[in-house]
């Protein structure tokens, strides 16, 4: 088949496929070259730089003239200009090239006579890579002729190039809203040249430079190597450039490690599909080392702010976790979604509420001819058994003050029966403080009706009840007999059926006038008490 019959797509991928090898052997000139130069003019040796000089700018110069020769939007004009493409390929680009490696040839010669050693291996590739450009020129004349043996020798070539070049017409992804040293960078290049130079001018930049071959030795180095930039080529065996980003960028691992592309692909399209599948920038082959220290320096310092945005918010996580923690200490649960869905804590009415009171019998003594440091320790061991036993209930700690260990059932959830929960949790509480280190004596009291529940004040606050219930509860458990639970009449007629109880008789109460008390014996044989 005649380039002249070629479809497109085939055409713009041998372009493309022509223009990635001659650019990999200028990559290299023109990056040595460049090294040299610097330092030459750092050592002295000022001899050295007019020639190196020429080198440079002869590499330049071909880069310049293959990019518009090989210019894929020309597409099959290059067949049908096929005497003037050879003419240029055979006289224009060979006459640069000539000089490069006339110029390099006696550059040796002196480096040798002088016994700069050290010269030597950079002018070894610069030189290797002349002769390299050489023989891919000679390839070249054959675009124009797709059927000799050259076309023949590249068609896996061909394959990879429109492997890549074919992605390149997929519509673009949709874009997502939501999407000690200087640092470390991958650099990821299947030609050996390449890497060396990335490489040696990193190390040169300050950076730790790890390496792979190819997209599929990168994926696995990244599994267990951390990495603060990749830098990708794109025309890869194996896996391109393309699919190597598209893995990272799809890994919530890997997705935020910045990508900067370093290729000879120089059409708009590639830079495109790149920068749409994640990559921070692109950079063409032989790459300007100031674009590309200013480019590797500005996507490390990206991550690095992205780093400390991410320790940032991890501590704010942590400072809300705390602060929900203690908020959680200080209010019930439901009472602490409600202020943190709404800023505030409405007051309101609650029905049918058990309210428990349970006091230590003797305290104030205790306190004062106890050491305080004695007191606070055995009163914390109380207050956590009370805690235990409450939850255990299904009851809801309201508050202590002092020795006073206050709750309720039925207070923000409805529950079952909650007057039996109540004196359960109230005989478990009688029991358990008997067999603390301290053997407390405890009176515990309990009543039942409506409650008003809300906050106090505005500065320090505290969820707290209000209501006859309350008060009631309170005057139960202070006239009640020690060592028991005592209830009001109220309660006892709700419990009376499951446990055995004795009346105290009519008991004056302040604010309350004469109120019969129940003291509570124990549950019936015949009915357990609710847990």
């Amino acid at each position: 088949m005649s380039a002249l019959t070629e479809s497109n797509h085939s055409q713009r991928a041998r372009l493309v496929r022509m223009h990635h090898e001659l650019r990999t052997p200028l990559h290299a000139i023109i990056g040595y070259s460049e090294i040299l130069i610097e330092e030459a003019a750092s050592q002295g040796r000022d001899a050295l730089l007019s020639d190196l000089e020429k080198i440079q700018g002869a590499g330049t110069r071909l880069l310049a003239m293959i990019s518009e020769l090989l210019d894929p939007a020309r597409g099959a004009a290059v067949a049908c200009e096929a005497e003037s493409f050879r003419s240029s390929v055979r006289h224009d680009l060979r006459t640069p090239l000539n000089h490069i490696l006339g110029y390099c040839e006696m550059l040796q010669e002196e480096a040798a006579d002088q016994g700069w050693d050290d010269l030597l291996p950079e002018l070894d590739r610069v030189a290797a890579s002349g002769r390299e450009l050489l023989g891919l020129l000679d390839q070249l004349l054959a675009f124009v002729d797709p059927g000799g043996a050259h076309a023949a020798a590249q068609s896996s070539n061909d394959s990879l190039v429109a492997q890549v070049t074919s992605t390149l017409d997929m519509p673009l992804p949709p874009s997502d809203p939501r999407s000690g040293g200087r640092g470390h960078v991958l650099v990821v290049d299947d030609n050996e040249t390449n890497r060396d130079l990335l490489t040696r001018w990193l190390f040169r930049e300050g950076y730790t430079v790890c390496t792979a071959v190819n997209g599929r030795e990168a994926l696995s180095l990244l599994e267990t190597t951390p990495c603060d930039l990749l830098l990708l080529d794109v025309m890869m065996p194996e896996l391109n450039g393309f699919e190597v980003l598209q893995q990272i960028k799809a890994d919530p691992a890997l997705r935020h490690l910045p990508v900067l592309m370093v290729s000879a692909l120089t059409e708009l399209d590639a830079v495109v599909r790149c920068i749409a599948l994640g990559a921070e920038d692109y950079l063409t082959k032989p790459f300007n080392p100031v674009l590309l220290r200013a480019r590797v320096g500005a996507c490390l310092e990206k991550k690095r702010l992205r780093d400390r945005e991410v320790i940032h918010l991890q501590e704010i996580e942590r400072e809300r976790q705390r602060a929900d923690e203690l908020l959680h200490v200080i209010f019930p649960g439901p009472i602490v979604a409600e202020l943190k869905s709404t800023g505030t804590i409405k007051s309101q009415l609650y029905e049918n509420v058990g309210v428990l009171f349970c006091d230590v019998v003797d305290f104030t003594p205790y306190c004062e001819r106890s050491d305080p440091e004695e007191v606070i320790s055995n009163l914390q061991q109380l207050m956590e058994a009370f805690e235990d036993l409450v939850e255990q209930h299904g009851l809801l700690k309201t508050k202590t003050v002092g020795d006073s260990f206050m709750a309720t059932a039925g207070l923000l959830e409805p529950v079952d029966q909650p007057a039996l929960r109540c004196v359960g949790c109230g005989f478990d509480m009688v029991e358990v403080a008997k067999t603390l280190p301290m053997s407390w004596n405890v009176r515990v009291g309990i009543h039942i009706g409506s409650v008003v529940a809300g906050k106090v004040g505005n500065r320090r606050y505290l969820f707290d009840l209000w209501g006859d219930t309350v008060n009631t509860a309170s005057r139960v458990e202070s006239h009640g007999a020690e060592g028991c639970v005592n209830v009001s009449a109220t309660v006892w007629r709700q419990i009376a059926d499951r446990y055995e109880g004795e009346s105290h008789g009519k008991v004056v109460v302040k604010g309350k006038g004469a109120m019969e008390l129940f003291r509570v014996l124990g549950p019936r044989a015949e009915s357990p008490a609710v847990r």
